[in-house]
């Protein structure tokens, strides 16, 4: 065909398919430049075709899905314009479904005529793989012109680097946390090995590495500086600092949820303790308001009565009034000395035992150490003395139905005697922890032995069984020496009882489950720190002795009685009485029942004054000067009437408490 002729094809075709011959598809429209010197070379057709499939842009494809199955020109038409090779079809192109259907022009637009699309099939030569334009293999492939044209050449990631990216929703990649992060070496960046030159070690920072690797850098730090440091830190290291590590896996685990509960948990407790002291709060307001309304009511009835007597017959309640109330006051009767050497430090009173016992140092070389002093009751005489321990003895405790005695001291055990014969019967440890406090059990309890420890830990024992531990509780909050333990026998309020554990700076009531031993713990609304605790058991009342603090600049004696709020457990304040600015010494007072009324006696150590406080009155009635520090005061009860023992470094002071009416 002559050269006129293939110029006017080309045009023809060029106005056919504009899209192929644009200046975007292709950088000329002259085919010159592919053209080989034979006419008929089988590379010069396979170049030619390859040329065009990466002249075309994959978005034409996309775009236009009409047009792939249309006649591709040959750019080598020209030169072999009548050439028309028979090419066998493939069977597998017509089994599958092909995806690019070409589409129906839509009504009234008129498609030129296309001329059907040349099939060329090469000789037998090397074809190139799918993925290249170049000939890397002695693989034969047909190649169809149908397919679409390739997409193209993209940088492809690594498979490593393809795994650690993700796609997101919105279409941003989105990076994965290495899961080999911690497991290798942050030097080499292989990972360690549980023996050998490789395997895992740690510096005195903290940071791992593999031995081999760290002595390495080491020694180069060493060369290079002269100053061998951590490759992480910075932190000056040795090869003494290399320490071996014995761990298969190195996993770090998330402590915040954790921590977060166990805060969350510490702040509904306390919302709950304060709610509690809002409720308490507005309970006593409620009851003071009553009281308010009542007096109104018979101010308004002696007014009517013309100021008679009448109107004050007595309250409510059948409770004399204030006027008709006894006044009591205090009589040194009785000051003799226990012991020369000082040491004294806890005074009891046992009622049906009819016993007062005083803890004292011991005034015989052969046995150095503490015990405590018995006195007779009625004449204050000082009995036999009985060793019980080497250290300062912290607390005592009677038991009520049983002759025996139980001694805590700064010891790590709790050692019981009996009254009759004097003898050690029983010693209770717990984890070789200092015992500071103890107590005995009443009623259906009565084998019940408690303990508490230097580190807020509370202890139970059955005493018919002392090498076991009952129950224990141990401190999560506070851990600050357990200094009293009272047991609260059942009442109407608490059905099953409990116990009181007072610590220096927090107060908390074990209530007994219904049907089991078992003791729920509720720390009480009251604030510390705290020097003792009292309960007396006829009153149903709890005498806490508070420090001065920041917010409180007076010592406070605290008088109240448990009760329950929402089925919470809360102290019900009754009186706060306030004492000395400076209390550098522990020093316990104590409550004395008389009549329906309380009194409350303390020793105030800023001023010297032994001091007793009418309750129902609201008033200090009576203070008496004392030169020596007293640690304890003790009501006793007597036929001969009520008295006072007060505790001094080695002496005991006996007063007596006589009523008069005004």
């Amino acid at each position: 065909m002559s050269e006129t002729n293939s110029e006017g094809d080309a045009e023809n075709e060029r106005a056919v398919y504009p899209e192929i011959y644009s200046s975007d598809s292709r950088e000329s429209d002259q085919p010159a430049p592919r053209r080989r010197n034979s006419d008929s070379d089988p590379d010069v057709m396979l170049q030619g075709m390859e040329n065009e499939y990466d002249a075309l842009e994959p978005g034409a494809n996309e775009d236009d899905s009409s047009t792939e199955e249309e006649a591709i020109p040959n750019p080598i038409e020209d030169q072999q314009p009548a050439l028309e090779i028979q090419v066998q079809p493939d069977e597998e192109a017509y089994d599958q479904p092909d995806e690019n259907q070409e589409l129906e022009p839509p009504e009234g637009l008129q498609m030129p005529r296309v001329p059907p699309p040349i099939l060329v099939d090469p000789p037998n030569l090397p074809s190139p793989p799918r993925n290249s334009h170049r000939n890397q293999g002695d693989e034969q492939e047909v190649i169809s012109l149908e397919t679409p044209s390739p997409p193209k050449k993209r940088k492809r990631l690594s498979a490593a680097a393809d795994k650690s990216l993700k796609k997101s929703p919105e279409g941003k990649a989105i990076v994965v946390d290495d899961e080999d992060d911690g497991l290798t070496c942050p030097i080499c960046l292989d990972s360690w090995e549980m023996s050998g030159d490789h395997r895992l070690v740690s510096l005195r920072c903290g940071h791992l590495f593999g031995e081999s690797c760290i002595r390495r850098w080491l020694n180069e730090s060493q060369r290079q500086s002269s100053v061998k440091v951590c490759p992480q830190c910075k932190t000056k290291a040795t090869f003494r600092d290399i320490r071996h590590l014995y761990a298969k896996r190195i996993q770090m685990l998330d402590t915040d949820i954790r921590e977060q509960l166990e805060v969350e948990r510490r702040r509904t407790h306390t919302l709950t303790t304060e709610l509690a002291t809002a409720k308490l709060a507005h309970t006593l307001t409620a009851e003071k308001l009553m009281l308010l309304q009542k007096d109104y009511e018979r101010l308004k009835e002696l007014v009517r009565a013309g100021g008679g007597r009448g109107a004050f017959g007595g309250d409510a309640s059948g409770q004399k009034s204030i006027h008709q109330l006894a006044t009591y006051r205090l009589y040194m009767e009785k000051n003799f000395e226990i012991t020369r050497e000082p040491g004294c430090r806890v005074l009891l009173y046992s009622a049906k035992q009819s016993m007062l016992v005083a803890s004292q140092k011991s005034a015989q070389n052969l046995f150095p150490g503490y015990g405590v002093r018995f006195i007779d009751p009625p004449s204050f005489k000082p009995l036999h003395f009985l060793h019980t321990s080497a250290l300062l003895i912290r607390d005592i405790a009677f038991s009520e139905s049983q002759h025996l005695l139980t001694v805590a001291s700064r010891e790590p055990k709790i050692k019981i005697f009996d009254i009759r014969t004097r003898l050690c019967s029983s010693m209770f440890t717990a984890h070789d922890k200092m015992l500071w406090s103890c107590a005995l059990d009443r009623n259906e309890r009565e084998h019940f032995l408690y303990g508490g420890d230097l580190r807020g830990g509370v202890y139970i024992y059955d005493m018919r069984f002392p090498e076991n531990i009952l129950c224990e509780f141990q401190a999560e909050d506070n851990f600050s020496p357990v200094i009293h333990i009272v047991p609260v026998p059942p009442n109407k309020v608490f059905t099953s009882g409990g116990f009181l554990v007072c610590q220096l700076t927090a107060l908390t009531f074990y209530e007994y489950a219904a049907a089991s031993d078992t003791a729920v713990p509720t720390r009480l609304n009251v604030e510390g720190p705290f020097l003792s605790m009292q309960y007396d058991v006829v009153q149903d009342t709890v005498l806490i002795s508070a420090r001065s603090n920041p917010n409180f600049p007076q010592s406070r004696f605290i008088l109240g009685r448990l009760d329950k709020i929402d089925g919470t457990p809360v102290l019900k304040v009754k009186a706060t009485i306030y004492g000395s600015k400076a209390t550098p010494i522990m020093t316990r007072p104590t409550q004395l029942g008389v009549e329906d009324n309380t009194l409350v006696v303390g020793y105030l150590q800023d001023s010297k004054q032994l001091m007793m406080h009418d309750v129902r009155r609201e008033e200090r009635v009576q203070t008496m000067p004392v030169n020596e520090v007293i640690y304890d005061i003790c009501p006793v009860a007597t036929q001969a009437g009520s008295y006072l023992a007060a505790l001094t470094d080695n002496k005991c002071r006996v007063y007596k408490a006589n009523s008069s009416m005004r």
